[in-house]
């Protein structure tokens, strides 16, 4: 994609390059049988995904379990080694660069994990846990390093009383607090949230929500947040891209999004969403089948064994990730009849009431 095209796929005059810059990332796993232990096929994690972070942005991904949103997140930070593609960060080829300079880059790139709990080493204390990345990046030592950790866990709700106690001390929201102080230890300008928030009380979820947003503004910091609840990317992203068997379908601003979804998956997941007005009623739309093998995907459009509106040609070409009509010009989506989709409609004689869960 050259530089005069912004993420949608539209042409446009050059602007500031964004602080993340993915190109066709595809994550694959070997699968391997038999004595000799040869490569039988591939699972395709991530199969192709193309995106931009601004500095200062949250970006949401959202999908079904399995969709290859996890792995996104890790292959970016390069947790997990990327089968092909591009990744750049502020000016940086991630891929290409050695160890020792993607430790200095490491500083600016963080991650906070899904599972309070195993993140943490149960045999360490708080000030070792949050100490640990300074120490490791040599900013402080002894009493310097006491002090800065206290100042994150006051950052984070927590106390300096709390440094020499363990884990298992603490709630399950105290826990992802420290995890929280952990990453922003160094400073980092980019972040990447993998599920956060999921295994935690509700009451609990918006108190980690509103800290996250709070550390936002303060460090200026860029989030790729990776969540299954649409209700609480809603409130905390800027930008939303759906995700679907290792592909991004949709992608647009969280307002589009909600106002005007194009892809059949996207208003699915939307359905699921709980009303808190009583009043409303909205039809839910369950969707037949069960999601494809990702070592095995199907033809053309990945959704079409599920979709309602498939055609022939959805089963037969892969439909392009770009603008449509009548949609903002940040608003893209991969559905060969998404012009024609300005609603689903109001009828769910299409879909069926039983085959799985759309969220």
């Amino acid at each position: 994609m050259s530089e005069a095209m912004t993420s949608t796929g539209r042409e446009s005059t050059p602007t500031a390059s964004p602080l993340l810059r993915v190109r066709d990332l595809k994550t694959h796993f070997p699968i391997r049988k038999g004595v000799l232990s040869r490569v039988h096929a591939n699972l395709r994690a991530v199969d192709g995904v193309s995106l931009d972070v601004a500095t200062g942005e949250t970006v949401g991904i959202v999908g079904e379990s399995g969709c290859g949103k996890t792995t996104l997140g890790r292959t970016i930070l390069r947790l997990t080694p990327a089968t092909s593609g591009s990744i750049h960060f502020d000016g940086h080829d991630v891929l290409s660069m050695s160890s020792s300079t993607l430790r200095r880059v490491r500083r600016d790139m963080q991650i906070i994990f899904q599972d309070p709990a195993g993140s943490l080493n149960p045999r360490m204390t708080v000030a070792s846990i949050v100490g640990e990345p300074l120490m490791i990046h040599r900013i402080a030592t002894g009493r310097n390093m006491s002090e800065r950790v206290a100042e994150l866990l006051e950052k984070v709700g927590l106390t300096g009383d709390d440094l020499h106690r363990y884990p298992h001390e603490f709630s399950g929201g105290q826990r992802q607090r420290i995890g929280i102080a952990r990453a922003i230890a160094l400073n980092p300008k980019f972040i990447v949230c993998d599920e956060p928030v999921s295994a935690l009380d509700v009451s609990i979820q918006s108190q980690v929500i509103n800290l996250l947003a709070d550390l936002r503004g303060e460090f200026g910091l860029s989030y790729l947040f990776i969540a299954h609840n649409l209700a609480v990317v809603r409130h905390f992203c800027d930008r939303i891209a759906v995700m679907y068997l290792g592909r991004i379908v949709e992608s647009a601003s969280a307002a589009n999004i909600f106002a005007s979804a194009r892809h059949p998956y996207t208003m699915a997941l939307l359905s699921a969403v709980p009303e808190p007005d009583p009043q409303r009623k909205r039809s839910r739309i369950v969707l037949r089948g069960e999601v494809p093998s990702a070592v095995d995907p199907p033809t053309g459009c990945a959704f079409h064994t599920r979709c309602p509106f498939a055609t022939d040609i959805c089963r037969s070409e892969t439909p392009p990730l770009t603008g449509k009509t009548g949609l903002s010009d940040d608003h893209i989506v991969a559905c060969h009849h998404a012009d024609e989709l300005l609603q689903f409609p109001a009828s769910t004689d299409h879909v069926s009431a039983s085959g799985g869960d759309t969220l």
